[in-house]
């Protein structure tokens, strides 16, 4: 499965090198064929086990170091950790000159774990706090100038995890104001992620960004005067965004375009889901101006570009109407929250969503984007299943209600499957073409 994805990726990459120059035709079926080879994937299977052997290694240092030894000294533990750290970094540095590559980023992925540990081991000596921000912020930064010093993407993937359990630490601490202070270490890893194009670290990066407004999801509402309705409403329209940044610039950056892409489809259409499922009632009046300022903004923001996407031929003007209808969805929910009767939310939101998820089929139809159309479908099945369960489940005896569930299912899995097959057909045919 990896091995077809991985291929897919390098066919979409390879036309657009071929129509910018970079690579010939002949060159390009050249490398899609060595890709493509039964042994290219198992070369592969040293360095990713070599890799997993260096996060046990990791991890089984750590546990070491927890275990607090009584009868060695203090600084006995702190040579030994020290010493074994530089000597991973070293045997990393022999490994590359050697041409090791894979082999030597799981060293080095060695010797930042025994730093962590050795940060660990100074603060048990000491009786420092062992979740104090300060220790994992020194290791974050170390796993940072690694991957910058080195170009490992072991390196960055590890920084990019830490920068997460920092903000954690730190909020946990003081919860009173987001922390802020994350955002500079998740610039630097998305500068490191498209100085080494590597797509799993953009997947991370964007990850990470999104677990941090997760984590200070409080402070952000307390700071801001928002509910926590129109935090999920900013959150919405903030995804919507990137979606379109995403269509705006992807001549700039195909790969960075696709994954954020992605991300945007996939929040802006879940938090939108997610209002139907727990209307509730309208949390709070919004305390001053900052929480609708903060959403109108955002939502300007979007809108100002997708007229970007527009002008360059990104977005095609007949499928405006469902970005704006997305847009809209989120921007009315507080205040249908608000109304005299909300127990019509499921059922307005339920309408649009099928609506806009046979759009977004349509859309990525039309832009060639096999995910739109995947995940399309699978946010229209998710709704009819939705309904299914939010209706006939209150009003069909329990035996009928399974059987005829079961008939319905099975039947409608096969429409979506040879639906989708042929649409996703004729996506690859059109890109094929073009």
């Amino acid at each position: 499965m990896w091995q077809r994805a991985y291929l897919n990726r390098l066919k979409r990459d390879l036309d657009l090198w071929i129509e910018r120059g970079w690579v010939t035709a002949a060159n390009a079926d050249a490398i899609l064929a060595s890709a493509a080879e039964p042994g290219a994937a198992t070369r592969r299977m040293p360095a990713i086990l070599a890799i997993l052997g260096a996060v046990l290694i990791g991890f089984a240092v750590m546990s070491f170091v927890a275990a607090n030894w009584q009868e060695i000294s203090k600084l006995t533990k702190i040579v030994l950790i020290f010493a074994a750290m530089w000597t991973a970094y070293g045997a990393a540095i022999v490994l590359e000159k050697r041409g090791h590559a894979n082999f030597a980023q799981a060293a080095v992925l060695i010797g930042l774990g025994l730093f962590g540990a050795g940060i660990m081991l100074i603060a048990q000596i000491y009786h420092i706090v062992t979740d104090d921000p300060g220790g994992v912020l020194a290791w974050c930064v170390a796993a940072l100038a690694t991957a910058w010093l080195l170009s490992s993407r072991a390196a960055l993937a590890l920084g990019i995890l830490l920068a997460v359990v920092w903000t954690w630490f730190a909020i946990d601490m003081n919860d009173a104001v987001p922390h802020w202070a994350f955002w500079f270490a998740w610039a630097a890893a998305a500068a490191l992620a498209l100085r080494l194009s590597w797509t799993p670290a953009l997947h991370l990066v964007l990850i990470a960004g999104f677990l941090w407004q997760a984590i200070n999801a409080d402070a952000i509402i307390d700071l801001t005067g928002l509910s926590p309705s129109q935090f999920a409403v900013f959150v919405a329209l903030e995804a919507l965004a990137l979606w379109m940044a995403a269509l705006a610039f992807a001549r700039d950056g195909a790969r960075l375009g696709s994954v954020a892409e992605a991300y945007g489809i996939v929040v802006a259409f879940a938090l939108v889901g997610f209002f139907q499922v727990d209307p509730g009632e309208y949390d709070r009046a919004a305390e001053g101006a900052a929480g609708p300022l903060l959403i109108a903004t955002t939502a300007i923001l979007a809108a100002a570009l997708a007229a970007l996407a527009v002008m360059r031929g990104r977005l095609p003007s007949r499928h405006v109407a469902g970005v704006a209808a997305l847009a809209a969805l989120a921007i009315a929910y507080p205040f249908l929250s608000a109304s005299e009767n909300p127990a019509l939310i499921p059922w307005i939101y339920a309408a649009a969503i099928l609506v806009l998820a046979a759009w977004l089929v349509s859309w990525g139809a039309a832009s060639g984007s096999r995910f739109a159309v995947n995940f399309g479908f699978v946010v229209f099945a998710a709704e009819v299943l939705w309904l299914y369960f939010a209706t006939l489940g209150t009003l069909l005896d329990t035996a009928i209600f399974f059987a005829l569930g079961g008939v319905l299912l099975i039947v409608g899995s096969i429409v979506f499957e040879r639906m989708r097959r042929r649409i996703v057909r004729g996506t690859a045919t059109e890109g094929g073409a073009a």
